[in-house]
């Protein structure tokens, strides 16, 4: 086991996953939480196996948690040099920092949101000798309970520095770094700024946005993406321009099918009336594309505007 306990930061269904996990693998693990206190133990219930075949498992984990303040406020000396933040992408920087006198002045410190843009503003607010590792997920997740969460689909994880070095680094955790992590964020943006939205703002699960009534919608939609990942003048042109329509496609296909009986965050923070991640997910595209995009203007305004909500969709159903 090693001696320096990871800190996770976050106690949604991502963070628990990853207190679950790292534990696994035999690390300590001090989760902090926000609002709900996940208690003393932490169910996970899984569905697969590190195979991938069906194969259901409980297991219980016992996990120290503290609310930020009673982390700061502990008679201890300890610091942390590994951290895992797992919060929505508009709280990422303000949970750093509400912990940041308990982190080490060269910790590994590691993200995993949705969306581009919360990273950016993770790393202004790191000292220059922490290290920042933008993280991407496929894991299916969802939480039941507060101390109770459900693996439903298996998925892959890695983490990058969003700030390379010379020579480069390797995160802390076993065959889980990538150079390449912009590529991947760009990737994933481009799956969330379609199925997020879609979903949330028709109510279905993921494997329905291929259903018939969507099929032009997403189709106009892949072609959409395409046109501003493969410009010259969109800034991550390098890391994006590989994204073509067909590529889209796929990439939607399969990760709809993958996670068909899942709900993705954007539906349950409308559900519940919370705030979404969509400035970070199409409002990043709608603030970088130097071309109009009128479908992702559509989802980003019917997600930000319910009293146009009906409208929105509306319009978003009669496009051929």
């Amino acid at each position: 086991m090693n001696n320096t306990p990871w800190l996770v930061i976050g106690a949604g269904a991502i963070g628990l996953f990853w207190a679950c996990k790292l534990q696994t693998l035999g690390h300590k693990v001090h989760l902090v939480y926000r609002s709900e206190n996940p208690g003393k133990k932490i169910t996970l219930e899984s569905f697969t196996d590190e195979s991938g075949n069906q194969q259901s498992t409980i297991s219980k984990h016992k996990i120290k948690s503290f609310t930020a303040q009673e982390l700061t406020e502990r008679e201890s000396t300890e610091k942390y040099d590994k951290v895992m933040i797992c919060t929505k992408s508009f709280d990422l920087k303000d949970a750093y920092l509400q912990v940041a006198s308990q982190i080490t002045e060269d910790a590994d410190i590691a993200c995993l949101c949705n969306g581009i843009g919360a990273q950016e503003e993770l790393q202004h607010a790191l000292l220059e000798t922490q290290t920042l590792w933008a993280g991407t997920t496929s894991e299916g997740i969802l939480k039941v309970d507060i101390n109770h969460i459900k693996h439903t689909g298996l998925g892959d994880t890695y983490f990058g520095q969003w700030i390379e070095t010379t020579p480069a680094k390797t995160f802390p955790l076993d065959n889980l770094t990538v150079t390449n992590i912009h590529q991947r964020v760009i990737e994933k943006l481009a799956v969330n700024a379609i199925i997020n939205p879609i979903t949330a703002l028709f109510n279905i699960h993921n494997g329905d946005i291929l259903n018939e009534e969507y099929k032009s919608l997403l189709a106009a939609s892949f072609i959409e993406l395409a046109s501003v990942f493969s410009h010259p003048k969109f800034s991550y042109i390098e890391q994006s321009k590989h994204l073509t329509s067909n590529n889209i496609k796929n990439r939607i296909n399969t990760i709809a099918q993958l996670t068909r009986l899942n709900r993705s965050s954007m539906y349950e923070d409308l559900k519940l009336q919370r705030q979404t991640e969509n400035n970070f997910i199409s409002g990043f595209l709608l603030k970088n594309s130097p071309i109009e995009l009128p479908i992702q203007q559509l989802l980003h305004d019917g997600i930000a505007f319910p009293e146009h909500r009906e409208e929105n969709k509306k319009k978003l159903l009669s496009i051929t």
